[in-house]
C-alpha cells in the first residue's frame, strides 16, 4: 500500500482533552511539509467509518499515546500487520500502568519511549519482542502566543496546572492488601519521597527483595506494587508543593484538591481547564509550576511548555535539570522534601526581578532541544524502519 502523507493519531478517554489537543498540535508541525493529520477517538462508535477512507488513501504512520490503538485486530490478526501500516506507540508513562500495551504481537507496531527509565523497565521486566526505541525529544509545541504579552505585564503571577489527589487516601487503601506487600510499599515510598526526583525502580526492587518477594515471576504483583508506589510518590510531591503555596495568591487549576482547599489563606483553586486553553493561560503567566514523574533522564512537558511560552519554569529538580538547565536563568529547581520549600516559593513569588528579556534564553532552549517537529520526524523515521524491516523477514 502506498504511504501517502497522512498521519492518524488514535485517542481514547483522557482528562481535559489533553491527548486530543496534543495529537492535533504534534501533527500540525508537519503540515508545512505536506502532511495531513487526523485524530480518531476510539471511544466513538463511528471510528472505523472515519478510519477506512484514510486507510484506502494510504497512511504514512499511525500514532497512539500510551499505546492506544496498538492492539487493534482484524480477524484475530494485528490490524497493522494486516494493512502493513506502521504504528508508533508514544510511551511517556510507566509501563506498569498498562503493561500489555508495551508487548503487542505485531511486526508493524513499535514502542517509542520518551524517557529512558521506561525503556529500561520494559527491557528488564516486560521483555517485549517489539521494536522499541528512545525518542530524544520531549515534543514541546511552540506557543504562538508567547510574545503576545511581555513577561512583566502578565496577569497571572504563579500558576500550577495539575489534577490533585490526597496521597494519604491512597495509603489508606494499602490496609486492604496483604501485609507483606503493604510493608514493601511503605518502605519503598518512604525512601523515594526523601530523595531527589528520579527513577524508583531499584528502590522498589530492593524493598521487594528485602521481603523475599520475587520481581521476575508473577509480574502482575510487581506491576501492581510499582504502580501504587509510583502514583503515591508523585501525588506526595505535588501535595508538598501545593502546601507550600497555600499562603500565596497562586492560581491552581485542576480537580482533586478539596483536601487542601480548607487550609488555603490566599491560594486560589480553579476547576480543571480544557487543554485547548493552556497556550493562552501559559502566555499570560510569569511563573509556571510543575512536579514531575519519577524520572531522571528528562523533564515533564510542562517545563518545556513553560519555557516555550516565555514563562519562568519552576519544577522539582532531577539529574537532567541539574545537568542541562543549570545555565537557563528562568528555570528554578527545588526538592519536594526541602523544609524551606514554602520560603523558597514565597521568595520567588515576591521577587522584584524582571525576567522579560531572560525568558528568551528559555525559549531558545525549548526550540532547539525540545522540539515537537524533531519528535515527529523521529516517528516518521521509525515508520520507515518498520517498513524496511518487513522486507527482511525470510
Amino acid at each position: 500500500m502506498t504511504a501517502h502523507k497522512t498521519i492518524v493519531s488514535f485517542v481514547g478517554e483522557n482528562e481535559n482533552g489533553i491527548l486530543r489537543q496534543l495529537s492535533h498540535d504534534l501533527m500540525k508541525q508537519l503540515e508545512p511539509e505536506g502532511f495531513s493529520g487526523h485524530v480518531i477517538d476510539l471511544g466513538r462508535s463511528d471510528w472505523l467509518q472515519q478510519f477506512s477512507p484514510l486507510l484506502q488513501k494510504g497512511i504514512y504512520v499511525a500514532l497512539g499515546h500510551a499505546g492506544i490503538g496498538a492492539g487493534l485486530e482484524i480477524n484475530g490478526q494485528s490490524l497493522w500487520d494486516a494493512v502493513k501500516v506502521p504504528f508508533v506507540s508514544i510511551m511517556a508513562d510507566p509501563p506498569s500502568a498498562v503493561p500489555q500495551n508495551h508487548a503487542v504481537k505485531s511486526r508493524y507496531v513499535a514502542n517509542a519511549y520518551i524517557f529512558e527509565e521506561w525503556l529500561r523497565f520494559q527491557k528488564r521486566f516486560i521483555r517485549s519482542a517489539q521494536f522499541s526505541t528512545l525518542v530524544e525529544s520531549t515534543g514541546v509545541v511552540p506557543n504562538a502566543l508567547c510574545n503576545q504579552t511581555a513577561w512583566r505585564d502578565r496577569s497571572q503571577r504563579m500558576v500550577f496546572v495539575k489534577t490533585g489527589e490526597d496521597p494519604q487516601v491512597r495509603r489508606q487503601t494499602w490496609s486492604n492488601i496483604p501485609p507483606r506487600w503493604r510493608n514493601v510499599l511503605e518502605e519503598a515510598s518512604r525512601c523515594a519521597i526523601g530523595r531527589q526526583t528520579g527513577d524508583i525502580t531499584d528502590i522498589l526492587v530492593d524493598a521487594c527483595e528485602a521481603h523475599n518477594i520475587q520481581t521476575e515471576s508473577r509480574q502482575e504483583i510487581f506491576y501492581f506494587l510499582f504502580q501504587q508506589c509510583d502514583l503515591y510518590v508523585r501525588s506526595y510531591r505535588a501535595n508538598e508543593l501545593v502546601k507550600a503555596l497555600l499562603s500565596l495568591p497562586v492560581d491552581i487549576y485542576g480537580r482533586g484538591w478539596d483536601h487542601l482547599k480548607g487550609s488555603a489563606t490566599t491560594a486560589r483553586f480553579h476547576s480543571a481547564i480544557d487543554a485547548g486553553r493552556l497556550y493562552e493561560l501559559y502566555a499570560d503567566t510569569q511563573f509556571l509550576l510543575n512536579t514531575s514523574p519519577n524520572i531522571a533522564s528528562g523533564i515533564h512537558e510542562r517545563v518545556g511548555c513553560g519555557l516555550a511560552s516565555r514563562c519562568c519554569a519552576v519544577s522539582d529538580r532531577n539529574e537532567f535539570s541539574e545537568k542541562n538547565l543549570k545555565d537557563i536563568p528562568v528555570f528554578f529547581g527545588f526538592d519536594s522534601f526541602d523544609p524551606d520549600l514554602p520560603t523558597y516559593m514565597s521568595d520567588l513569588y515576591h521577587s522584584k526581578t524582571d525576567y522579560t528579556d531572560l525568558t528568551l534564553t528559555g525559549l531558545a532552549y525549548a526550540d532547539q532541544k525540545l522540539s515537537a517537529k524533531k519528535m515527529m520526524h523521529a516517528f516518521l523515521g521509525i515508520a520507515d524502519e518498520l517498513r524496511f524491516a518487513d522486507a527482511l523477514v525470510r
